[in-house]
């Protein structure tokens, strides 16, 4: 395709004879040598700009190198493509892929596959809706028992598949909206099971994975309305950013899996309680499995229904995290698996396991989150030697008996801020059970240093309890608080 064109050879020709004779010599021969170069260059770019109309057209063009592809604005649905070809794999390198004004429906059930892979290197995929669509018109599960007896037309995943997948090197995702739907079981969370050792089958959809290296996805929202994670990161991923991006699931009280009441219903065939292991791993997708009977389900709990918001996997890399909003998702920002994470100037809210986890060394700046269904952050796996700044953000719907922060691990440096306003009056307690870090605490929220915590030093406006040995205590006086450094909400 990136060839010079024979009328170009026609006008260098023409243009040599028209010379002055002054020109002609070895003095026109270095002269046209030099600019040769040039006007084939500028003779490419021309070349270089392709528009599609439709899917399959967009579906050849994103083969070849060095484009800018311009898809023609309008609604589109992924069904128009044929049975065996319904994804835009996207192998070319060094592509703008420009879908601004585009809108692709892919009805569910319609493929068994993730349906954008970028493999190229060096891409800017920008723009464009995609949206997951139930034949029935369906857009909100609230029956959670009819939607999970009919896995043919409504409860059908991608096999644990993301919609998007970045598996090549320096690419750019921007502005692209998703609205994940379609995921089996769905209403449960994670209760069931996430991996092979699931109890009635599992089907998965996720929203956009990254595998390969310095890629950056940028001013992304995703709508989560499937069992699976937002944005993940896998090896061999590294030096992925992350930013400006918003990823919000939902969320279901625990309660409620006690009003489904038929037989074929998910809660009914567990008998009400979380299964703790199974027995059996048949191949058959439909075919329920043995389990061993767990703790009875919780009834002062909310359960979310999507996997986490932004995540790193074990091999991961490296991932900085800025200016992204995290909602209703099991977990919110967690890189606790990453090689290194950096976090600025961002909000992870209503998540229901935690808000925040970081690995060792992590680094959360400006950022803020709540503890209304899970706690501010876990410190998962107990990663030391964090440097976290955090507003606390007022959480007047919180439901469930868990603790504001799970402060694991040794020698971290954290501020925590408060935001303008009433005093809380339901304090949850800040927990420590780690040695060496120093925190600040500005809020009136309790510490509680259990036994374990020594040689910590804490500062702080809420009441410090110490069980430990050797921890330093010391109060911040109200009229000393400072406002907030960054309290976004």
């Amino acid at each position: 395709m990136n060839r010079v064109p024979f009328f170009f050879l026609f006008l260098f020709d023409s243009a040599i004879q028209t010379l002055p004779r002054a020109l002609c010599g070895r003095r026109a021969g270095r002269c046209f040598a030099a600019l040769l170069p040039w006007l084939c260059c500028h003779t490419l770019l021309a070349e270089t700009t392709v528009n599609v109309s439709n899917l399959q057209e967009l579906r050849e063009a994103v083969r070849d190198d060095e484009q800018t592809i311009i898809m023609a604005p309008g609604r589109y649905s992924l069904d128009d493509l044929p049975e065996d070809a319904r994804d835009i794999a996207c192998s070319g390198s060094g592509n703008t892929i420009d879908l601004s004004g585009v809108h692709v429906t892919v009805p569910v059930g319609s493929t068994r596959r993730g349906y954008i892979t970028i493999s190229g290197d060096r891409n800017v995929f920008r723009g464009g809706s995609f949206e997951d669509v139930y034949p029935s018109g369906l857009e909100k599960v609230t029956d959670f028992s009819a939607y999970n007896q009919n896995r043919s037309t409504l409860a059908s995943g991608l096999r644990g598949g993301a919609v998007l997948s970045v598996t090549g090197d320096e690419n750019t995702v921007a502005d692209i909206h998703l609205t994940i739907r379609g995921s089996f079981p769905y209403g449960y969370g994670s209760m069931y099971g996430i991996g092979a050792d699931n109890v009635f089958g599992l089907d998965k959809r996720c929203g956009i994975l990254v595998k390969g290296k310095r890629n950056t996805i940028d001013g992304c929202n995703l709508l989560h309305r499937a069992f699976g994670h937002g944005i993940y990161i896998q090896p061999p991923a590294d030096e992925t950013v992350v930013k400006n991006c918003l990823v919000e699931g939902t969320m279901r009280p625990s309660k409620d899996l006690y009003l489904e009441t038929d037989p074929r219903d998910l809660p009914v065939r567990s008998n009400y309680t979380i299964p703790t292991k199974t027995r059996n791993r048949g191949r058959n997708r439909n075919r329920q499995q043995a389990f061993r009977e767990g703790p009875p389900i919780p009834k002062d709990t909310m359960i979310p229904l999507c996997e986490d918001g932004i995540r790193v996997y074990t091999h991961g890399g490296s991932v900085t995290v800025e200016n992204c909003t995290v909602k209703k998702m099991r977990g919110g920002i967690r890189l606790y698996l990453a090689s290194h994470a950096t976090v600025k100037n961002c909000t992870a809210i209503d998540c229901g396991h935690t808000n925040f986890n970081m690995p060792r060394r992590g680094q959360v700046v400006g950022s803020s989150g709540n503890f209304a269904y899970g706690p501010l952050s876990d410190f998962r796996l107990s990663r030391s030697n964090q440097d976290l700044e955090l507003t606390i953000l007022p959480s007047p719907h919180r439901v469930g008996p868990h603790n504001l922060a799970d402060v694991l691990g040794n020698n971290h440096n954290i501020v925590f801020h408060r935001t303008p306003g009433p005093l809380d009056t339901d304090l949850r307690p800040i927990v420590v059970t780690g040695e060496g870090s120093t925190i600040r605490n500005e809020t009136e929220y309790p510490i509680v240093l259990e036994a374990t915590a020594s040689g910590n030093t804490i500062v702080s406006f809420g009441p410090v309890t110490d069980h430990g040995d050797s921890n330093k205590v010391s109060n911040i006086p109200q009229d000393q608080l400072d406002a907030p450094a960054s309290a976004s909400q």
